[in-house]
């Protein structure tokens, strides 16, 4: 039986709206602890790759089920932006795309003050993620079939 892409998404469409969206954009009781954790780990990349400490500014921070979006600006603790080692990397945005596995949180892919748009066909490399994370500007890079 031969299924087209568009009617196979909207399938998954449909199954993914029973799955609950839940906003990390803002800290609170309910979340703290494991966006503290999630962005941890992106923080980790970060200080690696410019060896210095960041903070972020939380643009945009998604979750449902097992998969989850972030979008922020690296500031240094004191604001400022932080110094990138060369011209090629644009400040300040990071982007990452998080899966839980097992129950704990990893860091499947991301971009650190990218100057392209790395995201293209991420949809199509996770299937079952719930494209409801992404913000709504990103809908036609994520899908590439």
């Amino acid at each position: 039986m031969k299924i087209s892409f568009a009617i196979f998404a909207l399938l998954v469409a449909q199954l993914l709206q029973g799955q609950t969206l839940r906003n990390f954009k803002t800290k609170n009781e309910t979340n703290i602890t494991e966006r503290t954790y999630m962005l941890d780990l992106i923080r980790a990349e970060v200080r690696a790759e410019i060896n210095q400490e960041v903070v972020f500014v939380v643009n945009h921070f998604m979750v449902s089920s097992n998969y989850a979006w972030f979008e922020g600006e690296a500031q240094l603790k004191n604001g400022a932006k932080p110094k990138l080692p060369n011209d090629m990397m644009e400040c300040c945005h990071v982007e990452a795309l998080y899966k839980r596995i097992n129950g704990k949180w990893v860091l499947k892919d991301y971009g650190t003050f990218s100057t392209d748009v790395w995201y293209q066909c991420l949809a199509d490399q996770y299937p079952g993620i719930d494209v409801r994370i992404f913000p709504s500007y990103m809908k036609q890079s994520i899908f590439c079939n």
